[in-house]
């Protein structure tokens, strides 16, 4: 019996969408195994705490053989083993501990933006889809009523009740419908290529759209969230911190390095006498103390260039933060106009409804001319096209500034995912290679060493700048104060969202006609 059942092909969700581009999208891929890569920098910076032990043999062999004749032949070998301890560098490998970490997090911060990127771009396709598929519905509904229309009229022309003229005027909006109907049917399948494109494979039958996460109630409650979890902006801010360790590295290049090293060598030279094989060790111990004297300039260069490249990064997260707070402002306006549209659409379509069922009806009564009802039509289709629009436009603004406030995740949609945690990989290869001389030698390096954040170093909470009268002094950057200035124009009340808080869009309507 469950053999003559039919097989049912389940719909696709956005959930599903998501799942499958987090699993498989190639960028995802790609981020993951960059940040794999920057949990090894952390590894190989701290590294340079630990001992370094090598081996190196070589063997010789020499032979004479003058006039032909076998004179001396001989065999030698060399083995030495090598142990280098670093015991302090004034701070160097701190600072380059502090950089590759400041990396790593940022990384951490990149794969985020990625991912939030990734399923914001699964969101439009998704919703693109299914907005072109309602449109392409309209399109061809709108064909068919031209159609019943041109017939009409060409009947009705044989009874004398209008014209040839009216009979052109159907047919050429009929033609019009058709052109526009092919062009619908393309914009479709370009949106199921960009799906192909961002899922993975095409889409099949789509479920209706789900809610999204609760929106933030005002304005500046979504400022204060871009402003904590923003990803572009704490890229910024890591890369800051990155650059100031970097700073401090090349400043620890003007002070001493001391390491501690041994080696043991044995010597075989392969001559035999009557004692036996000629063979010897030798040990060697002792302290290696590097104090850089002059550098032609090249020290004090290295570090005027980390230092301008630090104040660049401090100026990179004002500007970060900019962009963050435009990114809410866009999105948060956009959805709010959206729901405006959104509703007067709807009220539009119902008129233009009412409109065109009245003017067919005084058509046919000899009210109204074909013209006015091919209007009446025209004028439908522009609304039901519109409106259409505005929902999907509510729906990428919605979860745009999802994006913009860093609230937007996979799995805050598709809660069956298989969550990629950066974290465990980072906890398992951190102590690989790990010895207890890698404390004692952090420790001692932090002795009159400069520190990973120097005197040019910003506030994360708000870059500094250099003044360009005088660049040895520090003005505070127009930050989030001046952004809130900027947008004065806008109120409050022009920008709540109905509804309150809950941030509902109407987007799983009634459609259609």
């Amino acid at each position: 019996m469950a053999l003559c059942v039919p097989a049912t092909t389940s719909a696709e969700t956005l959930a599903d969408a998501i799942a499958s581009a987090y699993d498989h999208n190639p960028q995802l891929v790609q981020q993951r195994y960059l940040q794999k890569a920057r949990d090894e920098g952390v590894v190989q910076a701290r590294s340079q705490y630990g001992p370094n032990v090598s081996v190196q043999t070589q063997v010789q062999d020499s032979r004479r053989h003058p006039l032909g004749f076998l004179q001396s032949q001989g065999t030698s070998q060399q083995t030495a083993v090598t142990i280098n301890q670093p015991l302090y560098t004034s701070g160097r490998v701190r600072g380059q501990v502090a950089a590759a970490t400041a990396a790593m997090k940022g990384g951490r911060e990149e794969l985020r933006l990625t991912e939030e990127q990734v399923v914001q771009d699964v969101i439009q396709v998704y919703a693109g889809v299914l907005r072109d598929q309602e449109r392409l519905e309209i399109g061809r509904e709108n064909v068919t009523v031209l159609q019943g229309q041109l017939e009409q009229n060409a009947k009705r022309k044989q009874y004398g009740d209008v014209t040839l003229t009216d009979v052109a005027q159907s047919d050429a909006r009929l033609a019009a419908a058709q052109i526009q109907l092919a062009q619908l049917e393309a914009n479709l399948a370009v949106t199921r290529a960009q799906y192909l494109q961002v899922v993975g494979h095409n889409p099949g039958k789509l479920e209706p759209l789900p809610q999204l996460g609760v929106l933030p109630p005002t304005i500046d409650d979504a400022f204060d969230l871009a402003e904590q979890n923003n990803p572009s902006l704490r890229i910024a801010q890591y890369t800051e911190v990155q650059s100031s360790a970097n700073a401090a590295s090349a400043r620890a290049g003007q002070g001493p390095t001391i390491s501690l090293m041994g080696q043991g060598i044995y010597t075989n030279s392969g001559a035999f006498h009557i004692g036996g094989p000629n063979g010897q060790r030798e040990t060697i111990a002792g302290f290696t103390i590097t104090q850089p004297i002059f550098s032609s300039g090249a020290i004090h260069s290295q570090i005027r260039e980390a230092d301008a490249r630090n104040r660049a990064d401090q100026a990179g997260i004002d500007i970060a933060r900019r962009s963050a707070m435009e990114s809410v402002t866009n999105a948060w306006v956009n959805l709010s106009a959206s729901r405006v549209a959104v509703t007067t659409g709807q009220r539009q379509v119902d008129s233009a409804q009412a409109a065109f069922a009245g003017t067919s009806c005084e058509e046919l009564n000899g009210l109204r001319s074909t013209i006015e009802t091919l209007n009446a039509e025209e004028e439908l289709q522009a609304a039901q096209l519109s409106l259409v629009q505005s929902r999907y436009s509510v729906y990428v603004a919605h979860a745009a500034l999802l994006a913009a406030t860093g609230e937007l995740s996979a799995q805050q949609i598709a809660d069956n995912i298989t969550v990629y945690d950066p974290e465990a990989n980072f906890k398992h290869v951190r102590y690989l290679g790990f010895t207890p001389f890698q404390l004692a030698a952090a420790g001692v390096d932090r002795i009159a060493s400069a520190p990973p954040r120097g005197k040019f170093s910003a506030d994360l909470a708000g870059a500094n700048v250099p003044h360009p009268e005088n660049p040895g002094q520090l003005a505070p950057a127009p930050g989030r104060a001046l952004m809130n200035q900027r947008l004065t124009p806008i109120t409050k009340s022009q920008l709540r969202l109905p509804n309150g808080e809950t941030g509902r869009c109407p987007l799983n309507d009634t459609r259609g006609r």
